[in-house]
């Protein structure tokens, strides 16, 4: 006669979580592209407060917005369709180094609107299918909080650049295109709406300017919040495995 135990036998051991390998948030092999994009955003926020406004300004817009394009292409690099739209997007941003003009600010900016919002969909699309919290998971989880102040700052100059008046901003300086009068101006408007500050020496104006200002502001709040409890959640499973 078989011999049964007369307790419960133990359940198998879970297996632990690993990371995954199908993306850019493996250990250590990334980190330092995560390093490289939040190094150009901090080279940007760092910097461009210490040139005036004009040629100075613009070259040091340029070679932050060109460090960051380059390395969020690097990004996409693992599935073709994803490189192949990140090139063509960020393409058109190499026109204003050699046309300094008010149109071809607009058609770049434009471009540049775009790409950066595809990257962002590309990062919250891995951030939210990832099931492991690494140190990649983090700096990919600021750079996109810090990419969203960059899109919507594009946004708020290609508004006032076509609608004129939508913001209270300084007067602008003697020819210099728009973006360089105006760019770095309204990247700081964008975050400080972001980070709901609201210090109100920049002003939206026009009905469209609001409605950004107020979607920019939510979407801040919303990633924050929704971010940070994902983030949390799955370390914690990662304790109890």
């Amino acid at each position: 006669m078989r011999n049964t135990p007369c307790w419960p036998e133990s359940p198998p051991k879970k297996p632990l979580i690993k990371p995954p390998t199908t993306n850019h948030f493996e250990p250590k092999k990334y980190f330092y592209l995560w390093c490289a994009i939040l190094g150009s955003i901090v080279f940007f926020f760092i910097l461009a407060p210490f040139f005036s406004k004009g040629a100075h300004a613009r070259f040091v817009l340029d070679l932050s917005l060109m460090s960051m394009l380059i390395l969020s292409v690097y990004i996409c690099s693992s599935n073709r369709k994803y490189l192949a739209t990140a090139i063509i997007l960020a393409v058109p941003a190499v026109l204003r180094l050699f046309f300094p003009s008010t149109e071809v600010d607009e058609i770049t900016l434009m471009f540049n609107a775009a790409f950066f919002a595809f990257v962002i969909g590309i990062l919250i699309r891995q951030l939210f299918t990832t099931t492991y919290v690494t140190k990649d998971v983090i700096c990919a989880a600021l750079s996109v909080y810090f990419l969203v102040g960059v899109l919507y700052g594009i946004m708020f100059t290609l508004l006032e650049c076509f609608f004129s008046g939508s913001f209270f901003l300084p007067q602008p300086i003697e020819n210099y295109t728009f973006y360089s009068a105006f760019g770095q101006d309204l990247i700081y408007f964008s975050f400080v709406t972001l980070t709901t500050s609201g210090y109100g020496d920049i002003v939206p104006l026009s009905p469209p300017a609001k409605f950004l200002s107020i979607l920019e502001a939510i979407t801040g709040q919303i990633y924050l919040t929704v971010m940070i409890a994902r983030l949390i959640g799955i370390h914690i499973s990662q304790l109890k495995h």
